[in-house]
């Protein structure tokens, strides 16, 4: 609940602070373009002018602006965006080694496995039931349901069976669910970072709005400035997003396995027990 409640916390903190940022840009940005406005020159004659924008030019743009603030410079966002990319290539690869851990090495096919393990408990067979269990040594079922095989065959009662998938659980659960939450950690860490450096980009523009007394200036500076500012924000949710979405998957697959484990292991306990 803890950790939940930090979570919640970390979006709710996250999210004001983009929408009050963006409030502030909107408002700093009126204040600056406002006197280049108004020194502006009408066209000849008064007659209006258009001009059309490339989209193509302003994409290579950005994309030019967002790969150049990796480089250290005096805004700073290359002081958050490595701290980002580090904390992304973290959470990538607990998420792939949990991923193995959980889909790759401690799933099997429980309906089977478990129909296949009473059909030998109900003949009294123990060697090929724990031999079944030999085949899949890694699988966390498996595991479980060869400890329980163990006292049974050394006829150590219901009591010492049930006593022995437990313990057993207890040792094998932690591996499934640990390390797990660790993703999501680093998700809201790279969506903190992002909101940290456009903070900190917002203030260095801000601060240096004093000293240009060129309106024109002012508005190059402010507008480079958010640009750098923004693309914080952007490295970390591109980060952030991926670890979300990688964070549920696994926390769903190890919720199935244990709710499987419990149901198997409980059908298996009935079958040793009769």
């Amino acid at each position: 609940m803890g950790m939940q409640s930090f979570r919640k916390r970390a979006r709710k903190i996250a999210y004001f602070g983009v929408v009050a940022g963006m409030f502030m840009v909107s408002y700093a940005f009126g204040q600056a373009a406002a006197p280049a406005e108004g020194a502006a020159a009408p066209a000849a004659g008064g007659a209006p002018t258009e001009q059309t924008i490339d989209p193509n030019i302003v994409v290579k743009k950005v994309v030019t602006g967002f790969m150049s603030d990796f480089k250290p410079k005096a805004t700073g966002a290359w002081l958050f965006q490595w701290p980002i990319v580090i904390s992304f290539a973290c959470g990538i690869g607990i998420a792939a080694e949990r991923y193995y851990t959980i889909v790759m090495k401690s799933k099997v096919n429980m309906k089977k496995f478990t129909e296949q393990i009473i059909k030998f408990v109900e003949v009294k067979d123990y060697d090929k039931a724990i031999a079944l269990c030999n085949a899949s040594p890694s699988g966390a079922l498996p595991q479980l349901v060869k400890a329980g095989l163990e006292a049974a065959k050394r006829n150590m009662g219901t009591r010492a069976v049930q006593d022995a998938i437990d313990e057993k659980t207890l040792s094998i659960l932690p591996k499934i669910t640990s390390r797990t939450s660790w993703v999501s950690v680093l998700a809201n860490v790279s969506t903190l970072l992002g909101l940290m450096g456009t903070i900190f980009g917002l203030m260095y523009t801000f601060a240096g709005l004093e000293l240009v007394l060129n309106p024109k200036g002012k508005a190059d500076l402010l507008t480079s400035g958010i640009a750098t500012a923004m693309n914080t924000t952007l490295l970390g949710l591109i980060c952030a997003i991926p670890l979300t979405l990688l964070f549920q998957y696994l926390s769903q697959a190890s919720k199935a396995i244990v709710d499987d484990i419990d149901e198997s292991s409980v059908r298996i306990i009935n079958a040793l027990s009769r």
